[in-house]
């Protein structure tokens, strides 16, 4: 340990501290289980703690008086001490301590984690029962032969499982199914809930996944047909502004059919008026309404390899609502004043009627980028052309203005499936962005901006999309990591957040002005090093261990600043179609115009804030919070749903190519081994088991085996030796020529 924060310090080019020794005990007498305390041959019983599996038969257990506070000391537990306990359960611990190593057994399961189990059907020598996909169960399901005749079901079914005559899953030591040498399983009985069929098809896998992350697919009769009444409206311009002679225009991928955001581009003697149309979804699904109810128990659209499972009925996301190509639309435009050098000076947003001018593809734009009058697709874009050069320009300044600010440039790689006429993928690349993506991406930024400043000023509710500060102790442990592979992280801790001796006070104020100084500082020196990650060829890799060990963003009536983007507000509101807080920030803008007898709310830099908050505004103020806390269950509900499928398709891609050998590199080491990714993206594991004395250092990130060592962006050649469809997981074996 003395090591380790001595490694830290030399880092972070800072000194140690004297600091008065803690205590070892806390008021009551309890120890805390905190790093570096000595403890010698103590025994302590029923210490209620969050227990994490392993996946290979052991686990680990931290002490709930140190979840969410600091780093805790966990609890070793051996295997056959687990109790069957699952990663998530809460769980009382008998520790015994012994010299620097705190170990022990799991004696109650008091609050189990699952109340389902998703996994495979195993029948054998009189027995069944269903092995979890997830590494993280350390259980194996026992379910009565005699169901499987019931429900014609047998060998290598998937299914789901629920606990037999008990609210939740009782444990105990297996005496019946013969376990894993590695692996002692602890089983429990259960009936099969729901059967997907086979467990090596895709059609098996991908229906399990679905229901496992519970997102919706199928719409009430009664939303659909609220849904379509409303979709027939006629149109009128009666009470909006009138842009249908104005150059409005969409750009998005090839294949999108719900098109929710237009553009438009005015030059000016002070600079720019940029205009971002969104599609006004608010004035065709009421707040309070049966769709609106559907769309929040959704919070997003889920985008799958092969499908979409919409937030909002087909009449509206792909009819009525979508911003078609020479069709009147309704919009909600903000419209942001920008100087000649990019810097944003107010925003006003008002209802609006468009006429989109030509529908946009990114790669034709881009294209029109590198090549202009000479790109192919020159005549399609002929009618704004113009206005694509002036975009461009704005655009370019837009984004210098973002480093400038502190914006984090994380390089998130995408993979694009790429799918025959069955279904089956048939290659998988890495998904390209061109200057058309990035330009829209800057304007939705400005927009969400512009708008979450302009609701701000006026008191009024919005669910502003918030991303914290990331934790000392993990810009400690990638400061560490990023000097270990030689990047320059000299001072990195005089930028960060202290975070100690805060008072609610303190943390209030800082609330109300966004983001602090150290964060900014922060984030600059991050950017610095990503920088230098780049020159050296090894951003993917660093920016993938950066992007863990920052927060995850989330949505907040509060706005605490978005550190990411260096914005001290931020909101989302230009994917009404698709996400469900958008959808929110249109009703409340909705609200207040449709009562007030203002046809527009604005905002310019300098102005002070209005007195009060419009009565129209205040059912939305008291139901933001749970909206918001809502919208983050919805959000990691469908990241989950969207990565097993992928995941799902990867392994299918590979699963006829066992054997094959591919060079990739290393991008993450864990005690276990390590992953290798390849050009395509696609990952894989390799075990540490399969070298010859492998030594792991995961502080390191690094595997050292006869006389090599492994770390972050080495390269190594691979052999595919297997890859799950169950389970979505690929394993490869070192390859030595």
């Amino acid at each position: 340990m003395r090591k380790r924060e001595r490694d830290i310090r030399r880092a972070m080019g800072t000194k140690r501290k004297n600091s008065k020794k803690q205590a070892e005990r806390k008021p009551g007498g309890e120890p805390s289980f905190r790093r570096g305390q000595k403890r010698r041959n103590m025994t302590l019983e029923n210490v209620e703690c969050i227990f994490s599996y392993s996946g290979r038969g052991f686990g680990f257990a931290e002490p709930l008086e140190t979840v969410g506070g600091g780093r805790a000391e966990d609890i070793f537990i051996p295997p056959h001490d687990t109790m069957g306990a699952m990663t998530g359960d809460r769980v009382l611990v008998t520790v015994k301590q012994s010299g620097q190593r705190a170990s022990g057994e799991v004696t109650a399961i008091t609050e189990p984690a699952v109340s389902s189990i998703v996994g495979t059907l195993h029948v054998k020598d009189g027995y069944a029962w269903v092995s979890p996909d997830v590494s993280r169960m350390n259980v194996a399901v026992c379910v009565p032969l005699k169901d499987c005749d019931t429900l014609d079901i047998g060998e290598n079914t998937k299914v789901e499982v629920i606990p037999d005559g008990a609210p939740a899953f009782n444990r105990a030591m297996s005496i019946h199914v013969e376990p894993r040498a590695d692996v002692p399983f602890f089983d429990t009985k259960g009936r099969v809930s729901e059967v997907f069929g086979d467990a090596s098809t895709r059609e098996a896998n991908y229906a399990a996944v679905l229901h496992e992350s519970g997102i919706r697919t199928v719409f009430p009769e009664r939303v659909l047909k609220e849904a379509e009444t409303s979709s027939k409206q006629a149109l009128s311009a009666e009470g909006r502004q009138d842009l249908r002679d104005r150059r409005i225009f969409t750009i998005d991928g090839a294949g999108a059919k719900d098109l929710d955001d237009a553009i438009s581009i005015e030059e000016t003697a002070d600079g720019y008026i940029l205009g971002v149309h969104i599609a006004d979804v608010s004035h065709y699904v009421p707040y309070g309404s049966a769709v609106e109810g559907e769309a929040a128990a959704r919070g997003t659209s889920v985008y799958f390899t092969d499908k979409v499972v919409p937030m909002l009925p087909e009449s509206l996301s792909n009819g009525s609502c979508s911003l078609n190509a020479g069709e009147d639309k309704y919009a909600l435009s903000a419209e942001i004043t920008l100087d000649k050098k990019g810097v944003r000076r107010g925003t006003r947003i008002f209802k609006s009627i468009i006429r989109s001018t030509v529908r946009g593809v990114y790669s034709e734009v881009n294209d029109l980028f590198e090549k202009g009058e000479n790109s192919e697709f020159y005549k399609k874009y002929s009618a704004v052309y113009g206005d694509l050069v002036v975009m461009h320009r704005l655009y370019e300044m837009l984004r210098e203005k973002g480093y400038e600010r502190g914006v984090l440039e994380l390089e998130d790689s995408e993979s694009v499936i790429l799918l025959d006429e069955t279904g089956f993928p048939t290659d998988i690349v890495r998904r390209e962005r061109g200057d058309g993506e990035r330009l829209i991406e800057q304007f939705m930024l400005q927009a969400n901006m512009g708008v979450a400043e302009t609701l701000s000023h006026h008191k009024l509710p919005c669910l502003y999309r918030i991303h914290e500060e990331p934790d000392e102790e993990k810009i400690r442990d990638f400061a560490l990591f990023a000097h270990n592979i030689g990047l320059n992280t000299h001072n990195l801790s005089g930028t960060m957040k202290v975070s100690a001796g805060k008072t609610a006070e303190h943390e209030s104020a800082e609330a109300s002005t966004g983001l602090s100084p150290k964060a900014r500082k922060l984030s600059e020196k991050l950017m610095m090093i990503l920088s230098e990650a780049e020159e050296k060829k090894i951003a993917d890799i660093v920016s993938s261990v950066l992007l863990r060990s920052m927060m995850k963003a989330k949505y907040s009536p509060v706005c605490t600043g978005h550190f990411g983007l260096g914005a001290d507000m931020y909101s989302h509101f230009t994917s009404p179609i698709r996400r469900y807080p958008d959808y929110f920030v249109h009703s409340v803008i909705t609200a207040v115009l449709r009562d007030g007898d203002e046809r527009e709310i604005a905002y310019r830099n300098g102005d002070g804030q209005n007195a009060k908050e419009p009565p129209s505004a205040a059912v939305f103020r008291k139901a933001a919070g749970d909206r918001a806390q809502l919208s983050n269950d919805c959000e990691m509900r469908a990241l989950t749903a969207e990565r097993a499928i992928e995941d799902l398709y990867k392994a299918l891609y590979m699963s006829d190519k066992i054997g094959e050998r591919f060079e990739g590199v290393v991008c993450s080491v864990i005690r276990f081994g390590m992953f290798v990714r390849l050009p395509n993206l696609i990952e894989g594991l390799v075990p540490s088991a399969l070298f010859e004395n492998a030594v792991v250092n995961e502080e390191m990130y690094t595997l050292h085996s006869g006389g090599k060592t492994y770390t972050l962006g080495s390269v190594i050649t691979v052999e595919l030796i297997e890859a799950d469809v169950s389970t979505g997981k690929i394993t490869f074996k070192p390859v030595w020529e």
